[in-house]
């Protein structure tokens, strides 16, 4: 079993750090690898993880879709997503199986809640947001039956964009 300490430890490291590769040699056996240009995530299929970074500093030619600068990633947001026989030690106790009226018990009330409708993606969405210390835990809920779709937990100090 993992606990979101496991990973939310490493926060704010780079990603090229002899540390934080001796911690994904250690943790992962399938982790994708690091490419910008596609995404700023590495998935894990077997755990059902994507671990994010920020990289302010990269530079990237847009109309040419080529790297001018890597810039250095850092680690800065984990998502979990539902896997039926993974075992998550997440905050609260939360479980994938608990419905938001559950998580409600567990956790209290949210610091902030978004409930609304994407216009652009023709999608509800249902997210409430819990601040612990430096952390924010995120839980996206299917808007109709209130079960998760997955969690993301997140420095609130690196994501300037999405701080809370």
């Amino acid at each position: 079993m993992f606990t979101y300490l496991h990973f939310t430890d490493q926060f704010g490291s780079y990603l090229y750090d002899d540390n934080f590769q001796a911690f994904l040699a250690d943790t992962f056996t399938d982790l994708s690898p690091y490419n910008l240009l596609k995404s700023d995530y590495m998935r894990s299929e077997l755990l059902h993880i994507d671990l994010g970074f920020t990289n302010e500093d990269a530079v990237i030619d847009e109309d040419e879709l080529i790297v001018l600068e890597p810039g250095q990633p850092i680690f800065s947001h984990l998502n979990v997503y539902p896997k039926p026989d993974a075992i998550y030690g997440l905050p609260f106790e939360i479980s994938f199986t608990d419905t938001r009226t559950q998580v409600f018990k567990k956790a209290g009330e949210p610091t902030q809640t978004k409930h609304e409708d994407s216009i652009v993606l023709d999608k509800a969405f249902l997210i409430d947001h819990y601040k612990i210390d430096n952390l924010v835990l995120s839980i996206d809920y299917d808007p109709q039956d209130e079960r998760i779709n997955f969690i993301q937990l997140r420095d609130n100090n690196i994501i300037a964009h999405l701080k809370l």
